[in-house]
């Protein structure tokens, strides 16, 4: 039993040192989908929002791309997460699609990425788990917000506004898909090697490295190369 209680203790210790982005997709100028009189950036931004409370609870950090209906242009969407120096981004969106039978949860990841897909693995089981929805599976894009982030990211496609059944689990369900996405993330979070994260976070706060590194992935001779030498404290 004490054992148990020390391993909780030590993950929320480790998780509460995490700090995630949460980005609300569209907003302001920029509707999203629109079906009937639904907006998909209001859908976004009321399980974004829901979310982050949830997370919060949890004594995780948070930061929002937006938090009220603004718009906001994707590349100031990667800024606030890339300046702020965040651990792990999670874009928020609603599907559409021209034939209404089209239905179901899908979870992106950027290709190449190794942390990426396994954080989205773990929040498409919950929400595919929880709400029921169609398993469409985790799928790699080049999606600007993916690609010009420079840590692990993922672009959650909640549900079909399009689908009949999927708009009203949208409508009166938002809370159990940001429960479902805050299950995932907590899930990934447990499973991951804290140790090694913790290390590649000192090395970013003392300036040895620049940007977030899977702790799987692979280093170049260049990279190596540089981080040697602001160790040696550079050579003329």
């Amino acid at each position: 039993m004490i054992m148990i209680e020390e391993f909780t203790k030590f993950i929320l210790m480790v998780v509460s040192e995490v700090l995630i982005a949460i980005d609300p997709g569209h907003g302001g100028k920029d509707p999203g989908a629109v079906v009937e009189n639904y907006k998909e950036k209001d859908l976004n931004l009321d399980i974004a929002l829901k979310l982050r409370g949830i997370l919060l609870d949890k004594n995780i950090s948070v930061i929002m791309t937006r938090d009220k209906d603004e718009t906001v242009d994707l590349q100031q969407r990667c800024d606030i997460a890339n300046k702020n120096k965040v651990d792990y981004f999670i874009s928020i969106h609603c599907n559409s699609f021209k034939d209404p039978t089209a239905n179901g949860t899908e979870t992106y990841a950027y290709p190449g990425s190794i942390v990426g897909p396994n954080l989205a693995q773990y929040v498409q089981n919950e929400i595919v788990e929880m709400l029921k929805t169609a398993n469409r599976g985790v799928k790699y894009a080049t999606f600007y917000v993916l690609k010009h982030t420079v840590m692990p990211a993922i672009l959650v496609e909640t549900a079909f506004m399009s689908n009949p059944q999927n708009l009203d689990l949208l409508l009166h369900r938002p809370d159990i898909f940001a429960q479902a996405i805050s299950n995932g993330i907590i899930k990934f979070l447990e499973s991951i090697n804290y140790q090694q994260t913790d290390d590649i976070k000192k090395l970013r706060r003392k300036g040895i490295i620049n940007e977030h590194y899977d702790p799987k992935s692979f280093v170049t001779w260049g990279e190596f190369a540089s981080v040697i030498i602001k160790i040696l404290g550079g050579t003329k």
